[in-house]
């Protein structure tokens, strides 16, 4: 956890460092969401990609905005070659817990926000 961002995601990430090929079948479904349980909202996929679920559709692209800022950061950090600044356990779970509970509206206005900017810039986007 190296930024407040970065702790949005404590304990909600989920890993699957096995991947079989394309999932065609429905017991892959299946083992993906289990790979989810105990309250994960994001699973890093080994030579997929990412996954974001969430209530609705804003709240998972919201998720999934700060999951690539928070990505980039440690990217970023990373590549200086310096030692990292890590946020303690504990604050780490605080922010974490005050960010699941910030109001949800903020995701519903991003959102909507985008969709504006869509109509006026791409509006076929809706085909």
């Amino acid at each position: 956890m190296l930024d407040q961002n970065a702790c949005r995601f404590h304990q909600r990430i989920a890993y699957d460092r096995d991947y079989a090929g394309m999932a065609l079948e429905p017991s892959e479904g299946e083992r993906v969401a289990g790979l989810m349980q105990g309250g994960k909202s994001v699973l890093f996929m080994a030579n997929h990609g990412v996954l974001v679920v969430g209530p609705t559709v804003a709240q998972a692209l919201d998720t999934l905005y700060y999951l690539e800022k928070a990505a980039k950061l440690q990217v970023l950090a990373l590549s200086t070659g310096r030692p990292l600044s890590l946020i303690p356990e504990n604050v780490a779970a605080l922010a974490c817990a005050q960010w699941n509970d910030y109001p949800t509206e903020f995701s519903e206005l991003h959102f909507k926000a985008l969709k504006q900017i869509l109509d006026l810039e791409e509006m076929d986007y809706q085909k």
